[in-house]
């Protein structure tokens, strides 16, 4: 549910939620191979197919949260972050443009969102869901203290109780 939720501050990063005026370069992003081929559906996207998911799924979502991630100092949008709340679990997801990758955004914004699920949602653990070949992600997400918990064929599950 994109409208009415909070806008989050990190040190350099300001995460607020998505909007229609972000739909052209989450489009942009979600279209790059060595991004979309780590998704659950590896295709790239088009922009009418991100606006119909936009408008008739995650609107209508009151359980799933995404916020364009935009660097402070440079006022450039540089990615996606995301929690999907189940109970007191909550799923994190991101999606981090080439440029801002390798300088440490994301683990400042998923620690921030872990931060977020606990403090606001009680939430007691997070996990992410990640393809087996994203080695930057997987270390990403072991480096801030997540544990494997399960696996299939393309994915690792990791979890952080808190």
């Amino acid at each position: 549910m994109a409208q009415g939720f909070d806008t989050i501050e990190t040190g350099r990063l300001l995460l607020r939620g998505i909007d229609e005026s972000d739909a052209e370069l989450i489009v942009e992003w979600r279209s790059v191979p060595d991004v979309y081929r780590f998704f659950k559906s590896p295709h790239k996207i088009t922009f009418d197919e991100h606006m119909n998911w936009y408008r008739n799924s995650y609107l209508k979502n009151s359980e799933r949260f995404d916020w364009i991630c935009i660097e402070k100092e440079s006022k450039r949008r540089i990615g996606v972050f995301g929690l999907i709340r189940d109970g007191d679990k909550a799923q994190i997801n991101y999606l981090l443009a080439p440029e801002g990758q390798h300088k440490g955004f994301a683990a400042e914004a998923v620690s921030k969102l872990i931060e977020y699920a606990t403090e606001k949602w009680n939430c007691k653990q997070v996990v992410a869901e990640i393809h087996r070949n994203n080695k930057p992600s997987l270390a990403l997400v072991v480096k801030l203290g997540f544990k494997k918990v399960s696996e299939d064929e393309q994915f690792e599950i990791y979890g952080i109780t808190v």
